[in-house]
């Protein structure tokens, strides 16, 4: 009579990477943020950005190509369900944003507004004006080097 085979022995059945899942976990939240799903961490706000969100989503289907045969059970199960997942809200938000055309809405600032201005700065280069000559300004206040 054969032996059981032990799920430890069977490489299908192998220990699951948690950095490699925290990794998918962390493209996913970007996505959904891109999607609208989930309010921006620092802006707090919910934006549909569709071509970031693509990006995103192209990269987890390039992990899975990429490590194909390297994965066990549940680390390819992980991977599936995000990507079905998000590529499923993709193609919702695409036929959404169709139908309704989106209003004009102000940029986002790049950064917060800048201590002593009211106009947060939408244009990168009017931004880095700004710190080259906040540099500036520096270096030509600095003490003199002895």
């Amino acid at each position: 009579m054969a032996e059981p085979q032990k799920y430890k022995d069977n490489k299908e059945w192998g220990v699951t990477d948690f950095y490699f899942i925290d990794l998918v976990v962390m493209l996913a939240s970007s996505a959904k943020i891109d999607l609208g799903e989930l309010p921006h961490p620092y802006y707090k706000d919910k934006e549909l950005n569709l071509a970031r969100a693509r990006i995103t989503i192209n990269m987890i289907s390039s992990l899975i190509k990429k490590t194909s045969g390297n994965l066990n059970i549940d680390e390819k199960k992980v991977l599936r369900e995000v990507l079905d997942d998000l590529q499923k809200t993709y193609v919702e938000k695409t036929r959404d944003k169709a139908k309704v055309p989106a209003p004009a809405a102000a940029p986002r600032p790049l950064v917060p507004t800048p201590p002593g201005t009211n106009v947060p700065k939408t244009d990168v280069k009017e931004w880095i004006r700004m710190v080259q000559d906040e540099i500036s300004k520096k270096k030509q206040n600095a003490p003199p080097k002895n």
